[in-house]
């Protein structure tokens, strides 16, 4: 999944169409002119993750600090728990994958998930070293 993610970003054509769409000449000059186009709202939720999943692995991976009164061990954690509700974002989609879940994994999964997202929340601003 991971260089999957990073070859699909082009600001030279749209994400999710292609050029025998009539709208993606629209969709060009869009990703042209704002940096996105509008068919990128569409599943934004799923930009967005695309988006930031390589980006937060490559943090975790450089990082060399953690927010205060945290260890770098529980930081590490925490970035893992982040990481893993992006991911499962654009897992849930994968219908083949996610339709093969038991109910339970699900359930644990969506726990996760939620969890990942508070944390998220909760740890936006100290993104940074």
């Amino acid at each position: 999944m991971k260089n999957k993610l990073i070859s699909k970003w082009s600001l030279q054509k749209p994400l999710y169409i292609n050029d025998k769409d009539k709208r993606y000449k629209k969709y060009v000059s869009q990703l042209r002119k704002n940096g996105f186009c509008d068919c990128e709202t569409w599943a934004l939720d799923s930009v967005i993750s695309e988006f930031i999943l390589p980006r937060l692995r490559r943090f975790k991976e450089l990082n060399n600090g953690f927010p205060m009164g945290l260890s770098i061990g529980k930081w590490n954690n925490i970035l893992d728990k982040i990481i893993f509700s992006f991911e499962w974002n654009l897992l849930k989609e994968e219908d083949d994958i996610y339709e093969k879940l038991t109910s339970k994994e699900k359930k644990i999964s969506w726990k996760k998930y939620n969890e990942g997202m508070e944390l998220f929340a909760k740890y936006f601003r100290d993104l940074w070293w």
